[in-house]
């Protein structure tokens, strides 16, 4: 008895056995724009994944992908997109699905009449105000000079004949 009175008793626990953990991958927060990170997935990939899948355990109930969920989400995150973000939206989706960027639409001619003569305004004011201010300005060139009366001219001596149905026809008196 003496020896147990000199030595505090030491306290077992007892030991619990340890959990596995299970580390799982998922994918960022919702993205905006997935143009910089999109990945393509061969056929090939997909299908070996499914076949791996069904012979794995027999498992009655299929696995989530993580990928095709992301999609899913951002998909139904994006019917609350407005403006230029639906638009984009729209343009990355038919990339996704053709391989081609989609056309834009074409700017009717009254309208880009209205902006170049506005940028032309803009332009004189800019050399007045440069003018005034005593900054020597290289000549604009002008829009005459662009077209060259002789741009369409064919053959040797164009003035002495015309072209028709790419033969050139010139009169006897003028030979």
């Amino acid at each position: 008895m003496a020896k147990d009175q000199g030595k505090p008793k030491k306290a077992t626990k007892r030991q619990k056995p340890k959990r596995q953990i299970e580390v799982v991958r998922a994918p960022g927060a919702f993205p905006i724009s997935t143009t910089a990170r999109a990945r393509k997935r061969s056929r090939e990939q997909t299908v070996d994944r499914n076949e791996s899948q069904s012979n794995s355990g027999g498992r009655s109930s299929k696995l989530l992908d993580w990928d095709d969920t992301a999609k899913e989400i951002r998909a139904y995150g994006a019917t609350a997109f407005v403006g230029k973000q639906k638009r984009n939206y729209k343009d990355e989706e038919y990339f996704k699905l053709t391989g081609r960027q989609k056309k834009k639409p074409q700017t009717p001619l009254p309208i880009l009449r209205g902006i170049k003569k506005a940028a032309a305004k803009r332009e004189a004011k800019e050399r007045q105000e440069a003018r005034e201010a005593g900054i020597v300005l290289p000549k604009a060139k002008k829009d005459s000079e662009k077209f060259d009366s002789t741009y369409r001219s064919y053959g040797p001596a164009p003035n002495i004949g015309f072209m028709k149905g790419g033969v050139f026809r010139v009169q006897k008196k003028q030979r």
